[in-house]
């Protein structure tokens, strides 16, 4: 993560006596300082880590000026950057997403879905190992109102993203179908996060559950595909009732 207020450090000459020359003769004004933006970017990623590291322990165990005391901000900076500890919770949960899935090795097969599986069961299979951030996001997503719901989609649309692109690479032509799958297991996901957290199921049944239905869907369109895996357009009615009922944990 980010480096501390303490190394934000300004460089300072010293003023030179009068009338000399050199070096030392330079202003104040030449000193290596941080410009405006560098400074908040760093003050915006201290907030999010001592947020992350709190949320290890769950929801209740972050609090605002508790996070603006690690981050060396005051609690009114925090809110200048995020409007509510759901949201702030939930910017948590975005980088999170991109960082694991980022690190997902996706290339050894080639059939989409088996593909998706994949990234789906290394989320899971992380997440369930931190019980208290499981907790902590997934109750940040349900509450979100106000703006906070602003930053709960974009922890979809990314989940979308994520899971569409791992489909993708060899069907191009099917990114509609690809993108319509990766929403039906993204709600899917979302909704299981609190379970997984409360002990009421495991990674390891969520990603049998996601296995089924992307079999289903699979069977269910592999009449009109022309690609590897998916490339048709799926039935959305039958899909989406399976997805409501895949969905409750």
């Amino acid at each position: 993560m980010s480096a501390g207020r303490g190394d934000l450090h300004t460089v300072t000459v010293s003023p030179a006596p009068r009338g000399s020359s050199g070096p030392h003769a330079r202003s104040h004004s030449a000193g290596i300082r941080p410009t405006p933006q560098s400074d908040q970017v760093h003050r915006r990623e201290r907030i999010l880590a001592a947020a992350s590291q709190q949320a290890v322990s769950g929801y209740e165990a972050v609090r605002i000026r508790a996070v603006a005391a690690a981050a060396e901000v005051s609690a009114s900076v925090v809110y200048h950057y995020f409007s509510s500890k759901d949201g702030l919770l939930l910017e948590c949960l975005h980088n999170w997403v991109s960082e694991v899935s980022g690190a997902v090795d996706i290339g050894g097969s080639e059939d989409p879905g088996q593909r998706l599986l994949g990234v789906v069961e290394s989320l899971s299979q992380q997440l369930s190992l931190m019980p208290g951030l499981a907790d902590a996001v997934a109750r940040a997503y349900l509450h979100a109102t106000g703006a906070a719901s602003d930053q709960a989609d974009l922890v979809r649309d990314k989940l979308i993203q994520v899971f569409a692109d791992a489909m993708g690479q060899d069907a191009p032509g099917c990114a509609g179908h690809h993108q319509q799958v990766a929403a039906l297991v993204a709600d899917v996901w979302i909704a299981n996060i609190l379970a997984i957290a409360q002990n009421r199921t495991t990674s390891h049944d969520l990603c049998r559950r996601l296995e089924y239905a992307v079999s289903a869907i699979g069977r269910n369109t592999a009449h009109r595909c022309q690609a590897r895996g998916f490339s048709a357009e799926p039935s959305a009615d039958g899909d989406n009732d399976r997805a409501q009922r895949l969905s409750r944990p």
